[in-house]
């Protein structure tokens, strides 16, 4: 780390990761209610590429604004992300079964969960270096 945090690298990052995310979150009820139950499996992979994409964007966001240390503001970026949205999340789970709904979140949930966030924070990671190096001048 060569110095403090770029606090608007991050809030813009994270702010870019959590908009799609939560249009994610809130689109799918709907997507699931219109996809047949067999393209259930296709459905979930899509969503799974759209919050890749969500983390590689924070990241490359808050890399290109801090100019250095992208991986740690990449990351940083999905972290916060993550916690912002987990609790919406909850309470969406929360409420689907309030209204009947059936919903497990067994020891399988939270490992894919867990695999799945270490994955964004890698992509995250990743991206906001190369958004940092792709910034550089070129040298001659």
């Amino acid at each position: 780390m060569s110095g403090a945090l770029v606090w608007r690298a991050l809030l813009a990052g994270a702010g870019f990761n959590v908009a799609l995310s939560l249009m994610m979150s809130f689109g799918s009820g709907f997507l699931f209610g219109m996809v047949d139950p067999s393209r259930f499996a296709l459905l979930a992979f899509a969503l799974r590429i759209v919050s890749a994409l969500a983390d590689i964007g924070g990241g490359a966001i808050a890399g290109f604004i801090a100019r250095r240390d992208g991986p740690l503001h990449g990351a940083l970026t999905s972290l916060a992300a993550t916690l912002f949205v987990m609790p919406i999340s909850l309470l969406r789970i929360w409420w689907a079964t309030r209204a009947g709904g059936e919903v497990h979140l067994g020891a399988s949930y939270w490992i894919d969960f867990g695999l799945w966030t270490a994955v964004g924070l890698f992509l995250a990671a990743v991206a906001g270096f190369l958004a940092v190096e792709l910034r550089k001048p070129a040298a001659r």
